[in-house]
């Protein structure tokens, strides 16, 4: 369920003051599921203890932990991942699948559904060069030329959700983006008109950035501390707030999409390609 705004609220509140794990020298690596690892789990400690956190990065979903040594610890949250730092007293929380003791205070990465993984990189570049430019920054030449190197027959919605089109952007943020954009997510690029993208481009951006103000989305209590204000996601049978139409829930690429008919109408461009 994380998604950019909620990753980035997890690197927010790493970097806060009364939180911080900057500048604190490692001092214990604890693997309480290897599995959380990918590679060796016993590297870790190897090539971390004994040296500090100089910042903590984003790049759409992925943390990025800069260390003094050089190395990068990288994590992806999956789907129930989260971080919570205590005091070294503190015992690990339940599901606590890692945790970093640090001189005064201690790291944990949680994670009920054990999806989530770490792993050392050389630099963040490493993970980055895969994926697109970040759903926070990416400017709307990029957004278009990103849409411009799709197919004509790609969906909407499965571009949204492609990483290597823009990071960060998942199943939560890219059917809000598409309703704010008032575009049905079955539309195919091509029916696409040029300010119907210069629409959906603001959508985006407009609703990953109101949602990292407001921390996130507390869906399904994953992230009690998000309260931004869905309007369609996981809304299905309710009425929209727009037209009072009924939310409804289909599947496209698999995926689970709530959209308002009224607002998001399919388009008859739709049925045959334009000539």
């Amino acid at each position: 369920m994380p998604e950019l705004p909620e990753v980035e609220s997890v690197r927010c509140y790493l970097t806060a003051d009364g939180s911080s794990i900057l500048n604190q020298t490692i001092k214990d690596i604890l693997i309480h599921r290897k599995s959380v690892v990918d590679g060796e789990p016993a590297l870790l400690n190897a090539v971390l203890i004994g040296d500090q956190i100089t910042a903590v990065e984003r790049h759409g979903k992925y943390l990025f932990f800069r260390t003094t040594g050089g190395q990068t610890l990288a994590m992806h949250l999956r789907m129930t991942g989260r971080c919570l730092v205590t005091a070294l007293d503190q015992p690990p929380a339940s599901h606590a699948r890692l945790t970093i003791v640090f001189s005064h205070c201690q790291l944990h990465f949680i994670d009920p559904r054990a999806f989530g993984r770490v792993w050392l990189v050389e630099s963040p570049e490493v993970v980055i060069r895969s994926l697109g430019p970040d759903g926070l920054s990416v400017d709307g030449a990029s957004f278009m030329a990103g849409l411009a190197r799709r197919s004509d027959s790609s969906m909407i919605k499965p571009v949204l959700l492609d990483q290597s089109f823009v990071a960060g952007i998942g199943n939560i943020y890219a059917d809000e983006s598409l309703y704010r954009a008032g575009i049905h997510p079955e539309r195919r690029l091509f029916s696409l008109s040029a300010c119907e993208r210069e629409r959906l481009f603001h959508a985006v951006s407009d609703v990953l950035t109101e949602a990292v103000l407001r921390k996130g989305a507390n869906i399904d209590g994953v992230f009690e501390a998000g309260h931004f204000p869905v309007a369609v996601y996981g809304r299905g049978g309710e009425p929209c707030f727009t037209c009072g139409s009924q939310i409804e829930k289909i599947k496209v690429a698999q995926r689970g999409t709530h959209f308002c008919r009224t607002c998001q109408p399919p388009q008859l461009a739709n049925a045959q390609k334009k000539r």
